[in-house]
């Protein structure tokens, strides 16, 4: 893996660098969700024959995957989108594209805000949080972060795991940084309560949303109301990406193509 230091103590944000001999097209920069880590959600997704084959950059974010857990580490949505612009400025682009899922929507959008390069096409795959989602990131911040990070992380995993369907999920998760986990979660239920929608709708660049084949006709509209071109994916949840990676990757190749 590649690596790239995020600060004067050594620590680190690991990333892959996938098909960057192709050409001059513009770069993908992947932002996973919340417990997830890019470099095991992606790879099936750019290896896929149905992808574009553009140069792809997939990130752990701090505090995920392989990327470096410091304990004093900052995890909230606004600093990891200033570590990822400070990343993508020492690429030395002058063009990127993003892709955010889940809660990473929410730095997608903030990192499209404040990246000193220009961005082409924005992609949110499942963007923002679910009834469900705030509800279960709503039981994580109930506890103080000390709390969380003596036991409530460790019973949050056992539940998990007792629950059963998320073990493709529980592997990057359980490689989290509980701190990690806990000031995200806080930071995305206030991002989710933001008008980020209409943040969205205001952003000046092209936009595209991946939803499943399942989500309503209310939800289709009103990313197409935020001027979003919408792709929907068959026999997939929440996790499209390990639901069906084939699809996401035609979705994200049909959109980068707009």
């Amino acid at each position: 893996m590649n690596t790239f230091p995020v600060d004067d103590k050594g620590n680190l944000l690991r990333y892959f660098d996938l098909h960057a001999g192709n050409g001059a097209s513009e770069p993908l920069l992947y932002i996973h969700g919340l417990g997830c880590a890019s470099s095991s959600d992606y790879p099936p997704v750019v290896a896929s024959d149905s992808y574009s084959k553009c140069r792809s950059l997939l990130v752990d974010l701090l505090g995920s995957g392989f990327s470096d857990k410091p304990q004093d580490g900052k995890y909230d949505s606004a600093m990891q989108a200033t570590v990822l612009s400070n990343f993508v400025t020492s690429q030395g682009l002058s063009h990127v594209n993003l892709f955010g899922h889940s809660a990473g929507a929410f730095i997608a959008l903030k990192l499209a805000r404040q990246l000193p390069v220009q961005v082409g096409t924005l992609v949110l795959c499942a963007p923002g949080l679910s009834d469900y989602g705030v509800a279960a990131l709503s039981r994580i911040t109930s506890q103080t972060e000390a709390q969380f990070v003596s036991d409530g992380f460790s019973q949050l995993l056992a539940q998990l795991k007792a629950q059963g369907d998320n073990e493709a999920w529980l592997g990057p998760f359980s490689l989290a940084s509980p701190y990690a986990v806990y000031q995200w979660a806080r930071s995305a239920i206030d991002d989710n309560a933001s008008p980020w929608l209409a943040d969205l709708a205001s952003l000046k660049t092209i936009k595209g949303v991946i939803l499943p084949d399942q989500a309503t006709s209310d939800e289709i509209a009103r990313f197409e109301q935020a001027g979003c071109t919408v792709e929907l994916v068959a026999n997939a949840e929440h996790m499209v990406a390990y639901d069906n990676p084939d699809g996401l990757a035609r979705a994200i190749s049909n959109l980068l193509k707009l």
